[in-house]
């Protein structure tokens, strides 16, 4: 848990030294470094050199987002904001759009992509640049492209949907471009029969605690709003 907290306030690899000052462990660091090489075997930790610290794996990832949702709830703030923004713009499907994509890209610092048949809208790319691991172009570049591609978004998002939040940490979605990335997104109701998808795409350093209760209070909020539309 040391190592993926400290990769989630910094994308660099963690060293068994800087645990052993950091966090006083009480052992020492060759200590340290034989449990990484267990964590390793078990596909929870990956090593990019042979001198180089280690950082958690999609997997490792995917297992703390797990239990640390077991015991997360939204913030009350959070979900009065979303309610009353959706509620309040319902009547206009331009403007109830722009609300959602505003306040969760606010709430995420993440990239909100929103898919209805054809038409994808998206607003945060500048949110991305507060993350150390998205300061190339290419990769800013790469990212763009993807939002761009109607195609690629809903194939993936058809493909991937459950009946709740649907989340894609890194290789998980099977694109390189994304090996840096996270995408949480869930099906929607809106106006009549129509159905689309709401989702979020950042940093796999992401904050998921925000990120998958917004994204399943949106999807509430916009059942309760399009009730009398359907």
């Amino acid at each position: 848990m040391a190592i993926i907290k400290e990769f989630m306030g910094d994308a660099e690899e963690v060293g068994s030294l800087s645990l052993v000052e950091k966090y006083h462990l009480g052992v020492s660091s060759a200590t340290i470094r034989n449990e990484m090489v267990k964590l390793m075997q078990l596909g929870l930790l990956e090593q990019t050199h042979s001198s180089s610290g280690r950082l958690p794996t999609d997997q490792a990832l995917r297992l703390y987002v797990s239990e640390m949702l077991g015991r997360n709830v939204i913030n009350p703030l959070m979900s009065i904001e979303i309610r009353q923004g959706i509620f309040r713009d319902r009547f206009s499907k331009d403007i109830v759009i722009k609300s959602v994509l505003h306040i969760l890209s606010k709430e995420t610092d993440s990239v909100v992509f929103l898919i209805l048949d054809e038409d994808i809208r998206y607003y945060g790319l500048a949110n991305l640049l507060s993350f150390d691991e998205f300061q190339s172009i290419e990769k800013i570049r790469s990212i763009v492209n993807i939002l761009e591609d109607e195609v690629f978004l809903k194939n993936i998002t058809e493909k991937y949907s459950g009946s709740g939040v649907s989340l894609l940490i890194g290789g998980e979605s099977g694109v390189g471009t994304l090996q840096d990335c996270a995408m949480a997104f869930t099906k929607i109701p809106f106006w009549g029969r129509d159905t689309g998808y709401v989702g979020v795409l950042g940093s796999k350093r992401m904050d998921y605690s925000k990120v998958i209760p917004a994204l399943k209070e949106v999807k509430s909020s916009l059942e309760s709003s399009m009730s009398g539309w359907r």
